[in-house]
């Protein structure tokens, strides 16, 4: 890895302070921050959605929204200084100076558009004399690169074919295009699976490798941290209040708040169950004093709440910002050791199938002779109560088959029953179809696309209890909205805030707690943790935990976050290639991984620390093998299937 003070400075942010000015009066957004990035290094910025991360990245690249005022502060990218820049000059320092990977794709590609020609502007915008035959060789060179399989074929695909890790991998080589000096990553990989995020990470690396190029690097992921960071900055309500090399981070946590980051992980989960941070960022107005992680903090002194800490140096590259560092302040010890007992098993009988999947398929057309088989022959249970997860590459097939599962896509051949009921049917009865849509909720990766744009919190939340008339009147339907925003994070002075004014983790909590509302049986969630912040997730997990124990609610869970998988789910189903290749009890697979492919994918998650052991969550139950509509299907161990490898 790079080192500090190496390399020339290509980032450069001192004393910077930004606000939002809002009917509620002036809010902090960034309050006296100063870093400093070298060039090819990889700055990591760490911190809980709503902390200030996405606004420093849309500081530096000058799209602020009008409301937002920068009120102190310099930025200099390259040597060169960049606030108070006009639209024009900001357009022809982007994409050559600086350049931004978002956190949501589709906010990024027009939908009406093919990817190959939104990544030829990308290209010819700064290059306005390459030719046509240049040009799309440079595209597909750009697919390629970052991992877009038949690139050639997706060229003139369009963003709504793609899956949600396909499009960020368009959005990346769009971004990569000019080989910026700077790229601003914010959350890259929120929605990639583990596979092809290790690749875009290695992607990442290697072009900074040949190019020198610096990556500024916004993300929650501790993991993804540990694997591709040079420095660490955490950042809590706008400031930053601890820094250093990786190692330092991970080795010697300073901050209380770091503590808490860490401790919210499955990694380092005790009795097991999670514990995220009690409470969320708070909404600073200017002028606020004080420690601002005072209300949050366990460990909290009486200053906190009058004076904000200074930092503290702890070697010449680590510093933390809390008043525990002061000579005068108690002494405590922070420690990641995990001594606790594993989580008792849940035994699953088989006379509680709730969900029943009978040899599903589903194929797109690409062109006229060309097909993508999505989903081929699939079968698998879920019983009451259980949690079943489906892991696999972007593309792989899980989210086209839970589409299927919902009715959003009629399956090309197969079934699929809930409960009895034939959803794949289109004889159902007025009566079967009110109670599917009742009792089946769904959480989309996508949270953008998810939400209306249009409507309140309140309305977004409050419209499946309205569609059921669950609630004679208003007053009793918002007692149970704020009861489910305040187990999903969400503070109920958001009620009336339209998506467009949330960062991507609430919006995401929104569209978490609008499936949460109606207390389904069952949830099919699609990546539904990939854009929360570690603590946020853990608190979304005892959610779940606790609408399982209450109400039996079983959950078919698509995530490409293994540590999450291993640490929440019962059973683990694998997918490659839309066939369904692996399927087990969750201690068992993640214990001893049979097919190649379930190998490679428990060998690229990334890891905060691999010295620390992690406590297995498992069922164990029985199934029939020939309950599985496939041939070649050979079981290893008890409950433990692989299809035989050609």
């Amino acid at each position: 890895m790079l080192r500090i003070g190496l390399l020339s400075n290509i980032l450069e942010v001192k004393n910077l302070s930004v606000v939002f000015n809002t009917p509620e009066g002036r809010i902090s957004a960034i309050r006296d921050l100063s870093l400093s990035i070298g060039q090819g290094e990889v700055f990591a910025v760490v911190g809980e959605s709503g902390c200030g991360k996405s606004v420093l990245c849309k500081t530096i690249m000058g799209i602020l929204p009008s409301n937002t005022e920068i009120t102190s502060g310099n930025i200099a990218v390259n040597g060169k200084e960049i606030v108070g820049l006009s639209d024009g000059e900001m357009c022809r320092v982007r994409g050559v100076d600086i350049s931004m990977v978002f956190q949501d794709p589709m906010t990024s590609l027009d939908p009406t558009y093919s990817i190959g020609a939104q990544i030829a502007e990308a290209v010819r915008v700064h290059d306005k004399k390459i030719t046509a035959d240049a040009l799309k060789k440079k595209v597909i060179d750009l697919m390629d690169a970052v991992g877009i399989d038949r690139a050639v074929e997706r060229y003139s695909s369009f963003p709504w074919m793609l899956s949600g890790g396909m499009r960020q991998r368009c959005v990346m080589a769009m971004a990569l295009a000019q080989e910026p000096k700077l790229l601003i990553a914010d959350e890259p990989t929120t929605a990639l699976d583990v596979t092809v995020q290790a690749e875009i990470l290695d992607l990442l690396k290697e072009i900074r490798n040949k190019t020198g190029m610096t990556i500024l690097f916004i993300t929650h992921d501790l993991g993804v941290v540990a694997k591709v960071a040079d420095k660490v900055a955490i950042m809590y309500a706008g400031k930053i209040i601890e820094q250093g090399l990786c190692e330092e981070i991970f080795a010697r946590p300073t901050h209380p708040y770091t503590w808490g980051l860490l401790h919210a992980l499955p990694s380092f989960a005790e009795n097991g169950r999670l514990y995220p941070i009690p409470g969320a960022p708070p909404v600073l107005k200017e002028g606020f004093e004080g420690d601002a992680f005072a209300e949050r903090n366990p460990y909290a002194l009486r200053i906190d709440y009058a004076q904000e800490p200074p930092f503290f140096d702890l070697s010449p590259t680590h510093k933390a910002a809390t008043w525990l560092l002061d000579e005068r302040a108690p002494k405590i010890q922070f420690s990641l050791t995990n001594t606790a007992p594993p989580k008792t098993a849940h035994d699953i009988k088989q006379t509680e199938k709730l969900m029943e999947i009978h040899d599903l398929t589903h194929y797109f057309r690409l062109g006229q002779n060309s097909y993508v088989k999505a989903v081929s022959h699939v079968s698998f249970d879920i019983y009451k109560g259980e949690v079943f997860a489906l892991v696999g590459e972007s593309g792989s097939g899980k989210s086209t088959l839970a589409r299927c599962i919902l009715g959003m896509y009629k399956p090309l051949g197969g079934k699929a029953f809930y409960d009895g009921i034939d959803i794949t049917s289109k004889r159902r009865t007025r009566k079967d179809k009110a109670r599917i849509s009742k009792e089946i909720q769904f959480i989309s990766q996508d949270s953008g696309a998810a939400l209306d744009m249009k409507m309140t919190v309140r309305d977004i939340i409050a419209e499946p209890l309205e569609i059921h008339r669950v609630y004679k009147n208003r007053k009793a339907a918002d007692e149970r909205i704020k009861e489910i925003m305040k187990k999903v994070g969400l503070d109920e002075q958001l009620m009336q805030r339209r998506p467009s004014e949330l960062s991507g983790g609430q919006r995401q909590r929104v569209n978490i707690a609008r499936a949460y509302v109606m207390n389904p049986m069952l949830l099919v969630a699609d990546e539904p943790l990939s854009s929360l912040d570690v603590s946020i997730q853990a608190q979304i997990v005892e959610v779940l935990s606790e609408l399982k124990k209450d109400h039996e609610t079983a959950m078919l869970f698509i995530a490409h976050d293994l540590s999450m998988v291993e640490f929440i789910s019962d059973r683990v189903g694998v997918m490659y290639k839309g066939h369904l290749v692996e399927l087990a009890p969750t201690k068992e697979l993640f214990r001893n991984p049979v097919h190649s492919y379930t190998k490679a994918l428990l060998s690229a998650a990334p890891k905060p620390d691999p010295e620390v052991e992690k406590t297995r969550v498992s069922t164990r139950y029985k199934k029939s093998l020939t309950e599985f509509m496939h041939e070649g299907w050979e079981e290893v161990a008890e409950g433990h299937f692989v299809l035989k490898e050609h």
